[in-house]
């Protein structure tokens, strides 16, 4: 498969840095997509049921865990969220818009799943 930066169109995503990483190896970027498919759904789950839980402490560690995923493939837009959620989270949810933020990274990430679903 070719993983040429096409200009033409605006992902929510790029996998520039991934390809640079791996040496521009198409096998191996395969392989890290379905890697990141596999595991990062039911983390973002997981972020949901401890947000419900009140483990402020957990939802921080777990968002501060999972967002180097999302910076290997330059997702700014949901970079951001994790980073609010990350804060929320520090604060003890003193907002009360932690759950706003999370359901927010979800319906993103659903959105970018299905686009690079069409990478691979």
């Amino acid at each position: 498969m070719n993983y040429r930066i096409m200009e033409e169109v605006k992902k929510p995503y790029s996998i520039e840095k991934l390809s640079q990483y791996v040496g521009g190896d198409p096998k191996q970027i395969d392989e890290m997509i379905v890697l990141f498919l596999d595991t990062v759904p039911p983390e973002i789950i997981q972020l949901s049921q401890l947000t419900k839980q009140e483990k402020w402490p957990e939802v921080y560690k777990l968002a501060h865990r999972i967002k180097p995923s999302f910076e290997v493939f330059a997702m700014d837009d949901i970079l951001e969220d994790i980073k609010k959620i990350e804060h929320l989270a520090r604060e003890n949810n003193v907002e009360g818009s932690l759950s706003y933020y999370i359901q927010q990274l979800s319906n993103k990430f659903l959105g970018v799943t299905k686009l690079l679903k069409q990478e691979l």
